[in-house]
């Protein structure tokens, strides 16, 4: 019913290209004397993702032909006055518009506009956040993460939106296409100061992949900025309980034709992470306490070039590097105590773990961009190529004291290598009509390879090989997508309907031990999308819009919860994948409100459909956790978000979610009914002291949370940050506390068939940091010529 209701939409939004009634609009040009501006010039824009409709110097008798009962954007520019941009909506009679612009200062050899950046702001279906301030608190780009208003982070890194399933990490628009693990570990090896923001799409449209059912949150990196020759160096210091160092530099070059960067950032931390817990196993209660500490050392490398070839014609290049030397050491302790007399020891175990051994990662990606009309339409494609390495060497020595005295050491060789190719090709076409027509195809092949070999020793003299951990694993995945998508705006209405079909073909294969039945994923998926907007009227001068969106989405199960041979984590705990898990698939329905581009309201329900997610079954002494398609999970989410926005020397905002969970289904062979309501509660505030003093503050905790059934009482954490500029704005030196009430630290209780617990965890997030930033560069020389150029008639 969907698909067919879809299917209409697309056909009837393309019948929607006779122009709809016409009104005339004058813009008036005055400067902060009330004065007349004669040299300045008006852009008309799309309020649904601004792409210009028209430009015109503006004179006395020169009017727009525009909609009735729509809503515009304006920009309008003039040399000596600060480029004004605001939206206005229209009636049904003729307008005219008078812009304020502010007089810059003289005396200067070129017009500077500056403008406040928003911290966070709505622009059509997508959430943009500024990272500049979370980054100056902040050492690696998964703490940026951690910080970013709306988003929960749980303790092996998953990120989370509007749903309980994770959300999917982009980096440059590129989906990373690695294992949780995997992505948290490059996210901390990724340096804050490369961040440039944060882009949260909780409800993608057609044009991006199926498979991201919890939203995905793209990081955007910085690069090259057309301000000739420039660049920064970095330098900053964390103390917790141990220490995180940082230094490097960017630097970019351009001219009219070709830009370039590059940017590079050592960093040297060290965490930990400390595991208290308890859970009863028959008779008797299992106690852990766990010890790991984490030294790192990361050299990141970034650079690109972008080439303009003419007017139409744009290439580029990106190169992102990174060499993180990963150890780990673990002490894991183990007592077990009889259930009705804790002072009586039934065993005792200990379980020394180190790991050592370097991880790659390098993306490249070419892309191309053609503009097909002075409309807005263009061309653009993409190919990029990834590689991750990681060479792990364990060795582990299990030591039992009782009841019986015994040892086992064990070595263990680990290599994991993926190879990640994608192209994409995206086609947006604007017509006169005020129809856009987007249509595209991505192909995506990963190919992994995962050998472990190891050695285990109980004697002391001869070692053997361990087939119980020893395995080779491959896994090929293939997803071939074509999208068509539109959008139409009348009468202050938008309309976007949107269909994706994806084609799936996974193949897993057990080498070692051999299987002559690898595991097979082959399927094919439409995958609809509608998109609603409409002016909501103003409330305390604030202009609402409101909007309703369908999305259905597929969750694919991935390598390590495919591979079916125990993954050792301590000497009582193993990772087993399930060959048999089916894709999960979600619809999603949301209506969301925004002030001026600000998101301040959303509601939704997420059905989701065959739900997989870990679970643990306890055989006698042994946990193994495991992946099972649990059943349905109807979730409920409402956000509310207010604040004062950015302009004077005070700004902030305050928000909360809060997601309603139930669960029906099956939980290791019995029927389980699940019912939870968690809370989130964030905030940031900034006051702009002086002219070069600023100060900031944000945080954010959890209530009630639930990350795979594991409930947790309520955490967080509050940081300040205090920013002085220098040597007129060229130094800056920044001083923050991260965790200042200590707060972060996660309590947490399970109870489910088969299996109960209960625990914390926490790591070294209470920190003190101080940071050095020095800006230098040469300034290209002012072009004589308008802001915009020449004016250009398009559209009208």
């Amino acid at each position: 019913m969907i698909i067919k209701l879809t299917t209409t939409l697309l056909l009837a939004t393309l019948t929607m290209c006779s122009y709809a009634q016409k009104i005339n609009v004058t813009v008036v040009a005055k400067n902060d004397k009330n004065e007349i501006v004669n040299n300045a010039t008006a852009q008309i824009l799309r309020t649904v993702d601004s792409s210009i409709i028209t430009v015109k110097a503006i004179k006395s008798n020169t009017a727009f032909s525009l909609e009735k009962n729509t809503i515009y954007l304006i920009r309008v520019s003039a040399v000596g006055n600060i480029t004004l941009l605001e939206s206005f909506s229209l009636g049904s009679n003729d307008t005219v518009i008078v812009a304020s612009l502010k007089t810059v200062a003289k005396n200067l050899d070129a017009v500077v506009v500056t403008a406040k950046k928003q911290f966070i702001k709505q622009e059509d279906d997508k959430t943009i956040i500024d990272a500049e301030p979370i980054a100056q608190s902040s050492t690696n780009a998964l703490e940026i993460l951690e910080k970013t208003p709306g988003a929960i982070i749980d303790q092996d890194g998953n990120v989370y939106l509007n749903s309980a399933t994770p959300a999917t990490i982009f980096i440059n628009g590129r989906e990373l296409k690695l294992s949780n693990s995997e992505i948290a570990s490059l996210l901390k090896s990724l340096p804050a100061s490369a961040v440039s923001k944060i882009e949260i799409l909780r409800n993608p449209s057609a044009k991006y992949d199926a498979a991201s059912s919890g939203g995905i949150v793209n990081i955007v990196l910085k690069k090259g900025v057309k301000l000739g020759l420039n660049g920064s160096v970095d330098i900053s210091h964390f103390q917790g309980v141990y220490g995180t160092e940082s230094v490097g530099f960017n630097l970019n070059n351009s001219n009219n034709k070709l830009n370039t960067y590059l940017s590079y950032n050592f960093t040297n931390r060290t965490n930990f992470l400390i595991l208290n817990s308890e859970q009863p196993l028959g008779g008797a209660i299992r106690i852990q306490q766990s010890y790991t500490k984490f030294p790192a050392a990361t050299n990141y490398l970034g650079a690109g070039l972008d080439y303009k070839i003419n007017e139409k014609w744009n290439v580029n290049y990106d190169m992102r590097f990174t060499a993180n030397n990963n150890r780990s050491n673990v002490q894991n302790d183990i007592v077990f105590v009889d259930k009705n007399n804790r002072n009586l020891n039934l065993g005792k175990n200990q379980s020394l773990v180190s790991n050592t051994g370097p991880t790659y990662f390098v993306g490249n990606t070419v892309a191309t961009k053609f503009k097909i009309d002075s409309l807005g339409s263009e061309w653009s494609s993409s190919l990029d190529y990834s590689y991750f390495k990681n060479n792990n060497q364990q060795h582990y020595d299990n030591l039992t004291f009782s009841p019986i005295s015994r040892f086992l050491i064990g070595d263990g060789d680990i290599q994991n290598n993926k190879n990640i190719i994608a192209f994409k090709s995206d086609v947006v076409l604007k017509t006169k009509q005020k129809v856009t027509v987007e249509f595209g195809t991505k192909l995506n092949f990963s190919f992994s390879n995962i050998n472990a070999k190891f050695l285990a020793d109980t004697t002391g003299l001869v070692k053997y090989v361990n087939t119980f951990q020893t395995n080779s694993f491959k896994y090929n995945e293939t997803i071939a997508a074509f999208y068509l998508q539109l959008a139409k705006t009348f009468k202050g209405f938008t309309i976007k309907p949107g269909l994706r079909f994806e084609h799936t073909d996974i193949v897993g294969n057990q080498i070692v031990p051999a299987s002559n039945a690898p595991f097979k994923i082959k399927r094919s998926d439409l995958f609809p999308y509608l998109y609603l907007s409409s002016g909501l009227g103003k409330a305390i001068g604030f202009k609402l819009t409101g909007n309703l969106i369908y999305r259905k989405s597929i969750t694919r199960p991935f390598y390590e919860a495919l591979n079916p041979f125990p993954k050792y984590a301590d000497q009582y705990t193993y990772d087993v994948g399930n060959p048999n898990l089916r894709p999960q698939l979600t619809d999603n329905y949301e209506f969301n409100i925004s002030a001026n581009q600000f998101p301040i309201f959303s509601v939704g329900l997420n059905n989701i459909k065959d739900i997989f997610t870990t679970l643990t079954n306890a055989r006698a002494d042994t946990l193994f956790r495991t992946w099972d398609n649990l059943g349905r999970n109807k979730e409920m989410y409402m956000r509310l978000v207010g604040g004062i926005p950015p302009g004077g020397n005070y700004f902030f905002y305050l928000g909360t979610q809060m997601n309603m969970i139930n669960y029906n289904g099956v939980y290791n062979g019995e029927l389980f009914k699940y019912r939870r309501t968690s809370w989130n509660v964030f905030t940031f505030h900034n006051y702009k002291v002086t002219p070069t003093l600023n100060v900031s503050m944000n945080g954010w905790m959890r209530i009630n949370g639930v990350f795979n059934f594991f409930e947790t009482k309520t955490f967080g954490t509050l940081n300040f940050t205090a920013n002085k500029s220098l040597l007129k704005k060229k130094l800056n030196v920044i001083l923050t506390l991260n965790d200042v009430l200590r707060s972060n630290r996660i309590n947490f209780n399970v109870d489910v068939p088969k299996f109960i617990a209960s625990g914390e965890n926490y790591n070294d997030t209470r920190r003190i940091g101080i940071g050095l930033k020095y800006t230098f560069g040469l300034k290209p020389k002012p072009e004589r010529a308008p802001a915009f150029g020449a004016p250009v008639e398009g559209g009208n």
